[in-house]
């Protein structure tokens, strides 16, 4: 194959046949970009989009090669990269995480001489100031992301964390409501609205977010199906729709008669409401709107979760129980699994499995029984 080089304008680089391709080198700013294609024009193309895409980092940055700080890597990434990639709720908690404890623990490091000690002395600097292990694995799980889009920019070789202490936090323990605990539950609901509520969230497992965040063109009647597609959260102190976090957290659920009943019960009543409120009314489209049509605030439905299981006689449980009851009662009614996954919008088999299989007396049923089977045959030869 000819080694030709195809030489461009200065500052594009030049292409010359690679392997079962071409391969373009572009030297911008001290530093190589490489790219490969199939033709010359593919890899011309992928090497200007790859120097395209380090454009907007590098514009904030003081170039210094290898004296580059964490603190001036970090911030800018996060902000101009991956803050696109992630939901606006967990992008507040990455900058709380760096601005609070990363940055000022270890920002002043060099990128390329950041280490496995210094990972380390801040983890433990985290715990002794009191920390939890569940912070301190975010803030591990925050700085691996950002060191591998510094791989990724070719600022460093490797990633550093990946050798780091990893934080095992215990497995938590939750606590199910019981089948007559659930029921007593919907029996102690005042309004149509609250019953759909807790409906959706111990028979459905919807999360709060994706529950407040439901919209009656969510809702297909004739199809009797529920599209999870968005989640309501709170983003600079204004409640707002976004998308889910993960592709397998959007799904489409059937719904039952009773639920499509309840459902339909609680659009006529909203548009009542709507009508007695008048121009007072702020129309969202929204399944569980606030008193005025608007977003209903996460620590109010909290609330009306307490006073639900108060009237109901039922022993505290956080309302993110309600979905681990959902799970439960489909896992103990012998669901598969996986349909189980696909139903909680989880995004692997084994989160599924670990959470209820490992926490469900229900593959020990019958094994006592076995047990007796056993000992009586053992008896029988023994005798």
């Amino acid at each position: 194959m000819s080694s030709t080089k195809h030489r461009a304008k200065n500052g594009a680089g030049h292409t010359y046949a690679y392997r079962s391709g071409f391969r373009t080198v572009i030297r911008h700013e001290g530093r190589v970009i490489t790219a490969t294609g199939r033709t010359i024009t593919e890899s011309k193309r992928n090497a200007a989009l790859k120097l395209k895409r380090l454009q907007p980092l590098n514009k904030g940055l003081v170039e210094k090669g290898g004296q580059l700080t964490l603190d001036e890597f970090m911030v800018p990434w996060m902000v101009e990269r991956h803050r696109q990639e992630i939901a606006p709720s967990t992008f507040d908690r990455y900058m709380q995480l760096i601005r609070c404890h990363i940055l000022p623990l270890i920002g002043h490091v060099k990128l390329a001489e950041l280490n496995k000690r210094h990972i380390d002395q801040m983890l433990s600097a985290m715990g002794l100031a009191g920390q939890s292990k569940r912070s301190q694995r975010q803030a591990r799980a925050v700085l691996s992301v950002a060191m591998t889009g510094a791989m990724k920019e070719e600022l460093i070789a490797f990633n550093p964390v990946a050798t780091a202490r990893k934080i095992k936090i215990d497995d938590f323990e939750f606590e199910p409501l019981k089948i007559e605990e659930v029921a007593r539950v919907l029996k102690a609901t005042w309004t149509t609205q609250l019953k759909l509520r807790w409906t959706i969230a111990l028979f459905y497992g919807l999360r709060q977010g994706e529950a407040l965040g439901l919209r009656w063109k969510d809702i297909d009647f004739n199809t009797k199906t529920m599209q999870i597609s968005k989640q309501m959260q709170t983003i600079n102190g204004k409640r707002q729709l976004v998308g889910l976090k993960t592709k397998s957290s959007r799904r489409a659920l059937r719904l039952s008669d009773e639920t499509i009943t309840l459902m339909k019960r609680q659009k006529i009543e909203l548009a009542e409401r709507k009508l007695a409120m008048g121009a007072k009314w702020q129309e969202n489209d929204l399944v569980f709107p606030n008193a005025e049509g608007l977003p209903m605030q996460s620590r109010w439905d909290n609330t009306l979760w307490k006073r639900t299981l108060s009237e109901a006689g039922v022993s505290h449980r956080r309302l993110h129980d309600a979905r681990h009851t959902a799970a439960t009662m489909l896992y103990n009614d012998e669901t598969d699994i996986e349909v189980i996954r696909r139903f909680l919008g989880h995004s692997s088999v084994e989160l599924t499995s670990r959470i209820y299989v490992h926490n469900s007396d229900r593959p020990f049923l019958g094994v006592a029984e076995k047990i007796g089977g056993m000992e009586k045959r053992i008896n029988r030869k023994v005798s």
